[in-house]
């Protein structure tokens, strides 16, 4: 039976057993008291001492069943694993350990317990993460131009004194986002909670300032659901507060091309509207002006729209004072904003 400690704690009981006798005050006996070991293993040390000096007290290395996998196959795994599951024949481009073990075995002809998988994707420097979401219909190469060509065009404005305002829109429901939380072990915990449809209609800007680069967020929220009229009365506001022209950057959705709000901006030569690429949400800092504000509503039971305004009044102006939190928003987003 295997004794109790490290191999290091080990190694170091033998070095100090030898380093007893070799003092001549003690007996075995009482060095192995002294050690935690038997009289046998301390002859058997000292006789291993004799023979071959110091290294054969060195701690040596534990046998186990040996890997399925090889190095170089493991990184053939770690090539075909990157390729992505839609590459290996699969519906959707999500790996889990049932898929993995199937790869493995079609691969390599090596049998893994879906169980078992994970311990092997850790060694490999995996983790199991929650993905991004990514529509189909995106155009990477466009996605890819626009960042490269359009997006410096742009940022060189705002050093010619216009503004960047990015803006979008969303929705809060009094049916909360719900996050994880503590219960004991086997027993579901229940969230109660109003289960009505009704929602606000909420918009925001980031604005970025030309000189200073700093940012300002404007928000108008409604307990319906937006229009062209409502985008409308939004840029018109964002007039009042702005000086100097501006670029206004948001997504293709039908609400931004209505006829009311071409009109409009065909009539202020201050604004200079801009459209992301289809499908490419992640270039939007504004939406994460959103993913902030639903995290701070997280695991909340509003009881009526007004508590819910309330709420979002409250994470908006937290917000809005803090120039660091405004930025994450930035940042988080995919612009090349340092370049």
């Amino acid at each position: 039976m295997r004794p109790h400690g490290s191999q290091n704690q080990l190694e170091k009981r033998r070095r100090r057993a030898i380093a007893l006798l070799k003092q001549g005050n003690a007996s075995l006996s009482d060095v192995a008291r002294q050690v935690g070991a038997s009289k046998s293993s301390v002859s058997r040390w000292q006789q291993a001492y004799r023979e071959s000096g110091s290294k054969a007290l060195r701690s040596k290395r534990i046998p186990g069943r040996p890997p399925k996998l090889s190095s170089e196959q493991k990184t053939l795994l770690k090539q075909v694993l990157l390729a992505g599951p839609l590459a290996s024949g699969y519906r959707t481009d999500l790996w889990t350990l049932k898929r993995i073990a199937e790869v493995i075995r079609k691969q390599f002809g090596a049998t893994y317990h879906p169980n078992h998988v994970w311990r092997l994707l850790m060694g490999m420097g995996w983790s199991c993460q929650k993905p991004e979401r990514r529509a189909l219909q995106r155009n990477e190469e466009e996605i890819e131009h626009w960042k490269r060509y359009r997006w410096p065009h742009i940022k060189k404005a705002q050093r010619l004194g216009a503004h960047l305002v990015f803006l979008d829109e969303s929705g809060f429901m009094l049916i909360p986002n719900v996050t994880r939380t503590w219960a004991p072990r086997g027993k579901t915990p229940v969230f109660y909670h109003l289960y009505k449809q009704d929602r606000i209609s909420a918009i925001s800007a980031l604005a970025v300032s030309p000189k200073r680069r700093r940012l300002t967020l404007y928000t108008q929220f409604r307990s319906r659901n937006l229009t062209g009229l409502d985008v409308r009365s939004f840029i018109k506001e964002l007039l009042k507060h702005l000086r100097g022209p501006f670029f206004l950057l948001w997504d293709r959705g039908t609400i931004h091309r209505r006829k009311e709000v071409k009109e409009f901006l065909s009539k202020h030569r201050r604004i200079h509207m801009e459209f992301f690429p289809a499908y490419a949400p992640e270039l939007n800092p504004a939406e994460y002006v959103w993913n902030r504000t639903d995290r701070a509503l997280c695991n909340t039971a509003p009881h009526s729209l007004d508590e819910l305004r309330q709420m979002l009044y409250n994470s908006m102006r937290k917000l809005k004072t803090s120039q660091k939190l405004l930025y994450s928003c930035i940042y988080a987003s995919d612009l090349p904003w340092q370049r």
